[in-house]
């Protein structure tokens, strides 16, 4: 098992989200979980949720590495759909199982965001953040890629250097 983990919050397996994961870790040993393919509700008040969902038993999977590398598309200028449940499923973790919750604590969060704007949306890394930032854990940035530009090897290896400039060999 990796120190990395990947989630990749896009509606495709194939998409350009996971081309510039795959692109980004070229030779490096990572784990990774795809959203699409797990299935759990949106958070809701009462904390009920019928026995096909899966979130405690998939979000565990988080608490097994020490690098968190949240991936996402840019869907009408936030994160995607699935991602945005994943982050508010954590309520679960800050309120019901809380002592779930604090091994988030000191855990390192980075984000992949992949879209087709010349620049990242204003706001979209708050709550990537805020998030990180409230659960204790070390937001080192992100990374954005216009899925429209090209991009050189060269420039690919400098931004993978900076990237994964805090993880040590």
């Amino acid at each position: 098992m990796s120190d990395i983990l990947i989630i990749n919050g896009s509606a495709r397996l194939n998409g350009n989200t996971q081309k510039y994961i795959s692109k980004l870790t070229q030779e490096m040993a990572f784990d990774q979980i795809n959203l699409l393919e797990h299935y759990f509700l949106p958070y809701n008040y009462e904390n009920q949720y019928p026995s096909e969902d899966r979130f405690e038993t998939f979000a565990k999977e988080i608490l097994y590495h020490k690098h968190l590398i949240f991936a996402t598309p840019v869907y009408w200028y936030t994160m995607s759909g699935r991602m945005k449940n994943l982050f508010d499923r954590l309520t679960d973790w800050v309120t019901l199982n809380k002592e779930v919750g604090r091994n988030l604590k000191g855990k390192t969060v980075q984000l992949i965001a992949v879209g087709t704007d010349a620049d990242l949306p204003d706001g979209f890394t708050t709550p990537f953040f805020m998030t990180a930032n409230y659960m204790e854990m070390d937001y080192k940035g992100h990374v954005y890629f216009n899925s429209d530009a090209k991009i050189t090897e060269e420039e690919l290896a400098g931004i993978r250097e900076s990237f994964f400039s805090f993880i040590s060999a």
